[in-house]
């Protein structure tokens, strides 16, 4: 009897089947040229819908003055053996803030949500650190005039697009030189930056504006007739 009782419970054990985990590969966005941002080994390539990954942005650019920023991505497709991901936030470490703050100097640190060209709300946290130590009301000109910039840049772009720019300093560096004829500042940074969303982020959809959409056509009206005389010549 102890006999059967121990064939049974084998045939119990080679019934269990193990799902064999694989490598896949993380890709950066777009706008970061897909580059591999790193690997997971899943047994179900679903169940890293929604992971969060946070990446050193020098590993992105190449650019060692990158080093104190970071860039965040959701992973929210899957293609073949590939984690796809989407932009969601940009950030300065603590160890950037910390060397961007000097002696007999003033921090000015702000926050505020803004909307984007395709309507998504967004967190801005901003940092600015004046030369020298200054009047507080020269402070709250400085922010009030940071805002204004930001939401300009923000309201005429998508967010990939205006994180590009940041990354590329298109929009701290200019942002410096107005403000300096405020009071002259050390420090012009955008030290936190992230959607206001929950769940598994979508693509952003921006809609062309008309303008650009009639000149585009304009551009591309030329070639078309060309294209349709020749083919007449041919004929």
């Amino acid at each position: 009897m102890a006999e059967k009782k121990e064939e049974k419970s084998n045939k119990k054990v080679s019934r269990i089947k193990i799902k064999k985990k694989l490598w896949y590969k993380i890709l950066a966005p777009k706008i970061f040229a897909n580059r591999e941002v790193g690997e997971s080994y899943l047994a179900e390539s679903d169940s890293a819908i929604g992971r969060i990954v946070r990446v050193n942005l020098k590993e992105l650019t190449g650019n060692i003055k990158d080093q104190n920023n970071y860039v965040v991505f959701q992973i929210n497709k899957v293609t073949g053996s590939s984690l796809n991901t989407i932009l969601i936030g940009y950030e300065l470490n603590t160890v950037g803030v910390k060397r961007a703050v000097r002696k007999n100097a003033i921090r000015l640190d702000d926050y505020f949500t803004f909307k984007t060209k395709g309507g998504r709300s967004i967190i801005v946290k901003t940092l600015m650190v004046t030369v020298n130590k200054t009047q507080r009301s020269k402070g709250v000109l400085l922010r009030k005039k940071l805002r204004e910039i930001l939401q300009e840049e923000i309201a005429k772009s998508d967010f990939d697009t205006f994180v590009s720019n940041l990354v590329a300093q298109k929009i701290q560096s200019p942002a410096r030189k107005k403000l300096s004829k405020i009071y002259p500042l050390r420090e012009v940074a955008v030290r936190v930056l992230k959607l206001q969303e929950k769940g598994i982020i979508q693509e952003e959809v921006v809609v062309q504006d008309a303008p650009v959409a009639e000149e585009k056509h304009a551009e591309e009206a030329p070639a078309a007739q060309a294209q349709e005389e020749t083919n007449d010549e041919e004929a």
